[in-house]
């Protein structure tokens, strides 16, 4: 279904239940971020949209946490829940395993055919009579007018969050829809966060190439929430993320030309930012708190100047907080999941499903499943889909059989016991990984993983084995360890100043040696296993910091020879550690806004 703007789908939310009005005074300065994250990581019933309507230094309402379920995210497109995405793209394109190449680019020419028919191409507004042009400042345009929110305490300054970043290639003049951070400088100039691998950047590099001096771009905030959805979409670089969200509306996406720069802008925005970038000029953006839990550290990325404001009488100004998982963006990333599951079966036809649980923040790890048909199919897989568009960024795939519930993680992790060897069903490679992956050697390059958790016909399932002797455990490490899974995991907190990693694996191994090893910083609570498999994930670099029983990957061990464990360092990492890069900060919020936020609660009438 298509909805008219931003403000038709707040009246849905608050129809089905799904929005708190907040009429209390509230500070854009951390306190609606301290709000937020409460909201979205507390009780279910108490995870709702939040309509900020006094907010302190604006006329403007603020919106937050609008897509943050799974129910809420199926509201904003349109469907009753988020399989149905995709159910109806599968009905779009043929998934049976194409036999050669040329199969394969024909089914993703006949995709975006499908597309174009179906999202009916753009719509047109004559300029001045669009509803985000009710309001034109082109005398002295001012982000103050905004109230852009500062996030957390480390953050460089405000940020705009929840953006649609337009932008058009300098030589072939295809659209990008891009969802990049915005760091406010100042009244007139934001720092524009469009990582190496996304879109923006290649138009900044293009322009570059022919010397173009200028980018013209647009951020559009708010409209129908399928358009800002479509802006975070990883699609290929042929196909126009608004034809996405016209398909999914129903409805083409309604444009209108800028009043300052040759392009065009989404006509049912709530606000209008036009501008340019000077590919050529850089200044330093950050630190951010961003959606892997951790700061990202001040880096060079371009300027925005902004040339005018146009915005709807009365205007909502939509936002989001990013931080540790999980919040908003997961669910506008399982979105994605699904979506994207048939594009991946276009090209790998063989995958039953895909799980990108909340603890991978997206790029750290993806389960896939898996009919196995020959060995190394599972690798087959792996390759393929690190050979995928932005699926190339992935750190880590676990593999497991069809049979198994991939969004199951307790059932993920059955199936890698059982069924892995260390040594034997384990692929290492050095790769481009995500730019804000802290824990890689380099920027954006580091150590990837793929793990073959799929039954082995000629191998019998390892049966768990006796407990590990746990006095034996708390005298190496102390009393801040745990055992789940039978003990054939330990997870222990360590102080590297008092004593080696791998010492410590190895001692482990003289008392426990079948069970598989994760060390963690001191302070880390080892029994709260979704905070484990987040650091780990996150602080993990698969080249670097594994140790396995027995040497380094063998895939053509003796059958007899016996199960080799893992040992896992995702401590926080130094110059000591082979770790040249700067360690990044968590993320917390300060001590005095959660003080304030507590005194206010009732005020903000919640629940």
């Amino acid at each position: 279904m298509a909805y008219a703007d931003l403000r038709a789908f707040i009246t849905r939310l608050e129809t089905e239940g799904e929005l708190v009005r907040i009429t209390a005074p509230v500070s854009p300065h951390l306190e609606i971020t301290e709000i937020t994250d409460r909201v979205s990581k507390g009780p279910a019933a108490q995870n709702k949209a939040l309509l900020f309507e006094n907010v302190e230094g604006s006329t403007m309402p603020v919106l937050i946490n609008a897509y943050g379920s799974a129910r809420r995210m199926a509201l904003a497109l349109g469907v009753d829940e988020l399989e149905d995405l995709r159910r109806n793209l599968g009905k779009l394109i043929d998934l049976r395993l194409p036999q050669d190449l040329r199969g394969m680019a024909g089914r993703g020419i006949d995709l975006l055919g499908a597309l174009r028919s179906v999202g009916l191409g753009p719509s047109r507004v004559r300029q001045g009579k669009a509803p985000c042009q009710e309001v034109i400042i082109t005398d002295d345009p001012s982000l103050d007018l905004l109230p852009i929110p500062t996030c957390w305490p480390e953050d460089g300054g405000p940020y705009i969050t929840l953006p649609q970043v337009i932008t058009r290639d300098p030589v072939t003049g295809a659209r990008n829809v891009g969802m990049y951070r915005l760091q406010k400088y100042d009244s007139r100039t934001l720092g524009m966060h469009w990582q190496r691998h996304k879109g923006g950047a290649e138009h900044e590099r293009e322009a570059r190439a022919v010397q173009k001096d200028r980018i013209p771009c647009a951020i559009a905030l708010g409209g129908d929430p399928a358009q800002t959805w479509c802006g975070s979409a990883p699609l290929p670089p042929n196909i126009d993320e608004y034809l996405l969200a016209g398909w999914l509306r129903g409805q083409p996406v309604p444009f209108v030309k800028c009043i300052t720069q040759d392009i065009e802008a989404p006509a049912n925005a709530e606000i209008v930012i036009e501008g340019y970038v000077d590919p050529n000029e850089h200044r330093l953006e950050g630190p951010f708190g961003d959606h892997t839990g951790f700061y990202t550290p001040p880096d060079p990325f371009p300027v925005f100047h902004v040339t005018a404001i146009t915005h709807k009488r009365g205007a909502i100004y939509p936002t989001t907080v990013v931080g540790k998982p999980p919040m908003e963006d997961y669910w506008m990333g399982k979105a994605t999941e699904r979506l994207f599951l048939p594009l991946m079966q276009l090209f790998q036809g063989e995958i039953a499903d895909v799980n990108m649980p909340a603890e991978g923040v997206f790029h750290n790890l993806v389960v896939v499943g898996l009919k196995p048909r020959f060995p190394g199919h599972a690798q087959k897989v792996m390759y393929g889909l690190w050979g995928l568009g932005l699926m190339m960024l992935s750190k880590g795939f676990v593999v497991v059989d069809a049979d198994v519930n991939v969004h199951d993680l307790d059932a993920v992790a059955a199936a890698v016991l059982a069924n892995v060897d260390w040594r034997r069903d384990v692929t290492v490679i050095d790769g481009p990984v995500d730019q804000l992956d802290h824990a890689a050697i380099r920027d954006s390059y580091g150590g990837k993983i793929g793990v073959d958790a799929t039954r082995k016909p000629d191998r019998t399932p390892y049966a768990p084995a006796a407990p590990c002797p746990a006095d034996a455990i708390r005298a190496i490490v102390g009393d801040n360890w745990h055992a789940p899974c039978d003990s054939a995991v330990i997870v222990f907190g360590i102080d590297k100043a008092q004593r080696p990693v791998r010492e410590v694996f190895e001692a482990l191994w003289q008392v426990c040696p079948h069970a598989n090893l994760i060390a963690l910083d001191s302070f880390v609570d080892t029994r709260n296993l979704s905070d484990v498999a987040w650091r780990t994930l996150g602080n993990v670099d698969w080249r670097r910091d594994i140790l396995i029983q027995g040497g380094p990957v063998d895939h053509f061990l003796d059958d007899a020879a016996p199960r080799s464990p893992i040992a896992l360092d995702a401590t926080a990492k130094g110059p000591a550690d082979g770790h040249p890069r700067g360690w990044p900060q968590e993320i917390e919020m300060s001590a005095e806004i959660k003080a304030l936020v507590d005194s206010k609660w009732e005020s903000y009438q919640i629940g």
